[in-house]
């Protein structure tokens, strides 16, 4: 039975908010879309009755609105069209009934495997597209309707948020030209001066539920929950990219990063510069700006952005004073129900911003860059969960892969694991010269992550030396050499690492002291005893180390 509504005659309603009194993020992001939907509206100089900003600062905004221009606002929300799109197969409907296509088109294409033409045939079917309204001007890739950020916002639509067919018939009643009343039961609700509390479904709040498991319903006030028509139109979409051990690469649902506003006006100011700076290249059919390779980077991506712009603004403002963090919630799909498959936020930290900086920009292996995200926002030590990692994963897609290599290398640039040598950071220690030990004793204090890169180093250069006669020195100008002392260095490093892979504890120990510190190393007694303290303690982490030192070293 519908509730009675105590309603009175109103022609305009003035809704007041702050962020203060709002209850989730999800509402703070949905004020900030309300306002940049009116003002997009107002630009456009076509919008029916009053839809008006009349107070918007730090705290928050109030909206003057009647009927008429609450139509008019939900109209532009679910604005919609209807166009045909190919499917390789047939649908069906619930009942396992062929769906008729509009038509069949049979067409020859070339086999990029064979070179040989073969003929297929796709269905055209008819399908509501939505429009998202001021997000296509902010599409750097935007061309007339379309763009690459703007199919990806329409397709978390209709697979997240309307990814039950029933919860779209506000956009396909728009599509089709038809007579909508959702505003006029939205106005209802707003109108009545009770404020009672109504049923919020999950369509317009992520996670929400009819009842809790306490029999609890889910509700919320009308003039709340009118603002979760617009946080979609805010948050950004994002794709976590997995990727096998066998290199292959799949998509894994949505992660949707929801900005939780902290300046509501600054925030509605800057955010349209931000999304107009987006990346253009592809993917795939995806945005390669938005893959990410887990779901909280989400967060990180989002912050970084926002940051870059504020540093531009001006030149050194907080992130935090904007935003007071990001929820990240990472779903997805399966068949007709809507699975959420994490939740998290992170709050800004500028020097986090910086890290990941650094880790997303300089690192190429999926896996690795993966594990260094995992352990920034846990705060944990760089190399955590590298043994693990380096253990569960086949050789080849390790040590032996270039892009692995490449990482580690990097990341023990960027965590100080490099000798300095004329003031400059230094990787080429193939050569001794480079660092005799007299310069080694006045290097002073270093890391462990120091000690153990330089202890692989020595150790592959001398048995190199010793049993293979190969030195960087004589080979460095002859081709043939060349290739024949990397290829031996890789032997050689792929089966030290091996060794330490299969070995932990007092095993280990044994086998860096008895195999690794076999060769002169052109240490300091402080460097020793530092070295053998860490060996001993902290046995775990010098084995981590002395794996990843041997492939950036092979």
């Amino acid at each position: 039975m519908a509730r009675k509504r105590k309603t009175v005659a109103v022609d305009i309603l003035e809704l007041d908010y702050n962020l203060a009194e709002l209850p989730s993020s999800q509402h703070r992001a949905g004020l900030a879309g309300l306002v940049l939907m009116v003002q997009w509206l107002k630009r456009q100089g076509e919008h029916q009755g009053v839809c008006d900003i009349i107070r918007l600062d730090e705290r928050g905004a109030t909206v003057r609105i009647d009927q008429e221009g609450l139509v008019a606002l939900l109209n532009e929300v679910y604005a919609a069209s209807n166009e045909e799109q190919e499917r390789a197969q047939l649908l069906k409907n619930r009942h396992k009934a062929v769906i008729p296509p509009l038509r069949e088109e049979t067409r020859v294409e070339m086999d990029p495997k064979s070179g040989k033409e073969k003929t297929k045939t796709v269905y055209i079917y008819p399908t509501v597209i939505p429009k998202g309204a001021f997000l296509l001007d902010l599409d750097p890739s935007a061309n007339v309707d379309h763009g690459i950020w703007i199919k990806l916002w329409r397709d978390v639509i209709w697979n997240i948020f309307r990814g039950v067919p029933a919860t779209r018939k506000p956009f396909a009643a728009r599509a089709a030209g038809e007579e909508t009343h959702d505003a006029i039961e939205l106005w209802l609700d707003l109108a009545d001066p009770t404020d009672n509390p109504i049923e919020l479904p999950s369509t317009y709040f992520i996670g929400a539920q009819a009842v809790n498991a306490e029999n609890v319903p889910f509700k919320d006030r009308a003039r709340f929950q009118f603002l979760l028509h617009f946080w979609p139109y805010v948050a950004q979409v994002y794709v976590p990219a997995v990727q096998d051990n066998e290199g292959k690469t799949t998509f894994v649902g949505f992660a949707l990063a929801i900005p939780d506003v902290a300046n509501l006006e600054w925030f509605c100011e800057e955010l349209p510069p931000v999304l107009r700076t987006r990346g253009v290249e592809l993917a795939g059919y995806r945005p390669k700006a938005s893959l990410v390779d887990v779901a909280i980077e989400s967060a990180l991506d989002m912050l970084k952005r926002l940051h870059e712009r504020l540093v531009i603004q001006t030149g050194s403002q907080a992130t935090r004073d904007l935003v007071l963090g990001v929820d990240v919630v990472h779903v997805e799909k399966q068949g007709n129900v809507i699975k959420t498959l994490g939740a998290t936020r992170l709050d800004p930290e500028d020097r986090m911003i910086d890290d990941y900086t650094r880790i997303k920009g300089g690192l190429w292996h999926p896996q690795f860059r993966k594990q260094r995200l995992i352990n920034l926002v846990n705060s944990r030590a760089w190399y955590a969960g590298f043994d693990a990692l380096m253990c569960n994963m086949p050789y080849e897609q390790s040590v032996g892969s270039k892009a692995f290599r490449h990482d580690a290398r990097e990341a023990l640039s960027q965590e100080g694991a490099l000798w300095k040598k004329e003031g400059q950071l230094t990787m080429a220690d193939d050569d001794l010269t480079a660092m005799d030990t007299t310069e080694s004793q006045n290097i002073g204090n270093v890391g462990c992550e120091a000690l153990v890169y330089r202890v692989v180093g020595v150790y592959l250069y001398r048995k190199l030396k010793s049993k293979y006669q190969l030195e960087w020195s004589a080979v460095k100008d002859n081709p043939r050499l060349h290739s024949e002392y990397e290829n031996t260095r890789e032997k050689l490093a792929r089966e030290t690492f091996l060794a330490v892979r299969s070995r932990s504890g007092l095993d280990f120990t044994d086998y860096f002291a008895s195999t690794l510190c076999s060769v002169a190393q052109p240490l300091s007694e402080q460097q020793y005893v530092a070295l053998a303290q860490a060996l001993y303690e902290d046995t775990e982490k010098v084995r981590t180390l002395t794996m990843l030192a041997l492939a950036a070293r092979s």
